[in-house]
C-alpha cells in the first residue's frame, strides 16, 4: 500500500502560496490593530477638538433665557455687565467708573439717566457683543485646538482648555483672511457636575491687538445662570 505524502512536499508551489497568504493576512491583522490603537489614543483630542458638544453644549444659551454676568478686563480697567436676557430683550447694569442701567430690544438700546430716570437712545455699550453670540462661541471651540481638561477634586467642575489662533478668529468670525505670525488666544469652558456650561473665560488679547496695537490686555469672564427661568424683562423705572 502506497503511503500518502505530505501535500506541501509534493507541491512546493502550493506551499509558497499558502505561506504568502498567511503572511498577508497576518500583516493586515497587525495594521488593523495599530490603527485601532492609534484611534483610541486620539479619542480625547478628536472628541474635544471637533465635537465639543459631546462634553458640553451651548444649547441652553441659544434659548436666550438666562441671567448673565460679564467681566471685561481691558488694559487694567475692569467693567462689569450684570443682567438678564429674555428672547430679543435684555437689561443690565454696567458698573465701572460710572454705573448705568441699560435696556435693549433687538438692535435698539436705551440708557437711563440716573438723575431724571428717563431713557434715551444709545448704542450697545458691550463692545465685545459678537463674542456673546452662541454661534460665534461655537466657532471658537470648533476651530480652536483642544489642549487639556482640568478636573477638580470636589467633582463639581470640569474645565476644558482651548487655544485658537488670531487668524482663525478673523477668518471664522470676521470673514477676514490674513497671513499672520499667529499668537494664540485662550478659551476655557467651565462645566458643572451636571454637565451644564456656566462660564466661559476668554483671553483675546492677541486678537484685539490686530485691531488696536495699544491693547495690552483683553480678557473676558462670561458667567451664565438661571437658564430658562426668566419669564419677562420690563424696563426698570
Amino acid at each position: 500500500m502506497n503511503k500518502r505524502g505530505n501535500v506541501f512536499e509534493d507541491n512546493p508551489d502550493l506551499k509558497r502560496i499558502v505561506f504568502f497568504a498567511f503572511y498577508i493576512v497576518f500583516f493586515i491583522f497587525i495594521v488593523i490593530l495599530l490603527r485601532s490603537g492609534l484611534k483610541n489614543n486620539n479619542t480625547s483630542y478628536n472628541r474635544y477638538n471637533s465635537g465639543f458638544n459631546k462634553s458640553f453644549s451651548l444649547k441652553a444659551m441659544k434659548n436666550n433665557n438666562y441671567h448673565f454676568n460679564y467681566i471685561l478686563e481691558k488694559n487694567n480697567n475692569k467693567t462689569i455687565f450684570d443682567g438678564t436676557k429674555y428672547n430679543n430683550k435684555e437689561e443690565f447694569l454696567m458698573s465701572g467708573n460710572t454705573s448705568l442701567y441699560y435696556y435693549g430690544e433687538d438692535d435698539n438700546y436705551f440708557v437711563r439717566d440716573n438723575n431724571t430716570l428717563s431713557y434715551t437712545n444709545t448704542v450697545n455699550p458691550i463692545e465685545f457683543s459678537k463674542f456673546l453670540d452662541p454661534n460665534n462661541l461655537d466657532k471658537l471651540f470648533i476651530h480652536g485646538t483642544y489642549i487639556s481638561r482640568t478636573e477638580y477634586l470636589s467633582g463639581k467642575e470640569v474645565d476644558y482648555n482651548y487655544e485658537i489662533a488670531t487668524s482663525s478668529i478673523l477668518r471664522s468670525i470676521d470673514s477676514i483672511n490674513v497671513d499672520l505670525d499667529d499668537n494664540v488666544n485662550k478659551v476655557v469652558a467651565k462645566v458643572d457636575e451636571d454637565g451644564k456650561l456656566f462660564e466661559i473665560d476668554l483671553d483675546l488679547t492677541n486678537y484685539y491687538k490686530y485691531y488696536d496695537s495699544s491693547i495690552e490686555e483683553y480678557k473676558l469672564v462670561l458667567t451664565y445662570s438661571k437658564y430658562n427661568e426668566i419669564t419677562d424683562i420690563k424696563i426698570n423705572k
